[in-house]
């Protein structure tokens, strides 16, 4: 059995997080990847602060990640009975192992499956929560990712830096195809619907980082006829037009936080009042809340349309922002929020047909300043970088 000396991101609970090498050592059944990069997940800077009780420490973050495959174990290719994604599959030998060099990116939540759902609740194992990650030069594959399908090649015309966006994006893309828009009623009054944002119709994002910006790419592909963003600052509508073009529209609004509740509504009813003269009286039809705040989760509320959809990324106390927002939306009419956690393998693989396709692109999204394993891990954890993802590249 083949050992490799791995330096890593040793986490051991909030704050505390060291710069250690492993040893990493490919057993019969086990696939060896060389991390070439990963990015950080919102979820892990909140590690940085807090500890969650699904977390087996120590272990090694980091889930967003793109590598080559150095080596793959005698029994690997033994492996042929299928689970989660593949349940009740016999998996070939191209799907067991990708050839060696081969660039792979991984899904990260090892998911039950029914009726080709993936389920949230109970998963078989997830990335860097119980299987070691990717903020490390060396990232050993389990048997379970192996035989759930989660080891996904790479086109090789898409850069490392789309690759190790691709599980953010399809988590996005995931919590836009449980928003279903009715398009009609059958002969019964049954609902009919479509998920994914409303074509021709208009959303809005607030919020200006990566995932957000992604959502915007992902909402123009989905056929939105209107694509708003609400961010804080000129210097963001600058960032953000130079990644996305001129098809984005943009709303500054300050920062209001420190506001009592009451300068607070009332600024939030002034910019209701725009975007209804803005939309003919509509207001939006998909509204992506991409920042972690109570102000923002009420707004939305307050801005999306009788039977429109919000996609909640952030949580910041859900119940408790939205007591001043329009609820009657939510308990009478179809407005619903939606959240997000995880994303499936079916629509990573659909991400990385898009990027292959040019369908859509992600260069640009992340932060131009490379973190390596020689920096402070506390700096890596906490950067806000540019408003862009940033990413370790463990082997500069």
């Amino acid at each position: 059995m083949a050992s490799y000396q791995s330096k890593c991101f040793m986490y051991y609970g909030p704050g505390e997080i060291k710069t250690e090498t492993m040893e990493i050592i490919c057993g019969p059944t086990d696939i060896i990847l060389q991390i070439d990069v990963c990015g950080r997940c919102g979820t892990d800077k909140r590690l940085f602060d807090m500890a969650h009780p699904n977390v087996k420490t120590p272990t090694v973050l980091g889930h967003e990640l793109v590598g080559r495959v150095v080596e793959a174990g005698s029994d690997v290719y033994r492996i042929t009975k299928g689970i989660g994604y593949k349940d009740g599959k016999n998996l070939t030998c191209e799907q067991l192992c990708p050839s060696i060099g081969q660039r792979v990116t991984a899904q990260s939540r090892i998911a039950r499956h029914s009726h080709g759902l993936m389920l949230i609740r109970n998963p078989i194992q997830n990335l860097s929560f119980q299987i070691p990650g990717a903020y490390a030069q060396y990232m050993k594959v389990s048997v379970e990712m192996i035989q759930s399908g989660s080891i996904l090649p790479v086109p090789d015309n898409v850069t490392d830096e789309e690759a190790a966006l691709v599980e953010p994006t399809a988590c996005a893309l995931e919590s836009i195809f449980a928003t279903p828009h009715a398009v009609g009623v059958d002969s019964e009054g049954r609902h009919i619907v479509r998920s994914g944002i409303k074509r021709k119709g208009r959303t809005l994002i607030i919020g200006s980082g990566t995932l957000a910006l992604i959502y915007g790419q992902l909402a123009k592909i989905e056929g939105a006829k209107d694509i708003w963003f609400i961010v804080r600052s000129q210097s963001k509508v600058e960032l953000a037009s130079e990644i996305l073009g001129d098809w984005a529209k943009f709303k500054i609004v300050p920062d209001y936080s420190t506001c009592p509740l009451s300068k607070k509504i009332e600024m939030e009813t002034e910019l209701v009042k725009e975007f209804t003269d803005l939309s003919d009286g509509n207001l939006f039809d998909d509204i992506i809340l991409a920042a972690p705040s109570k102000d923002a989760q009420r707004l939305m509320f307050q801005l999306l349309n009788p039977d429109g959809y919000g996609v909640v990324v952030c949580f910041a106390g859900l119940h408790e922002a939205s007591d001043h927002a329009q609820v009657d939306n939510l308990h009478y009419r179809m407005a619903k929020a939606i959240g997000t956690s995880g994303c499936s393998t079916r629509t990573m693989e659909t991400v990385l047909n898009w990027l292959s396709s040019g369908k859509l692109s992600l260069n640009g999204y992340t932060c131009p300043h490379h973190y390596t394993l020689n920096d402070n891990p506390a700096d890596f954890f906490q950067t806000k970088a540019d408003g862009r993802k940033p990413m370790l590249y463990p082997w500069e």
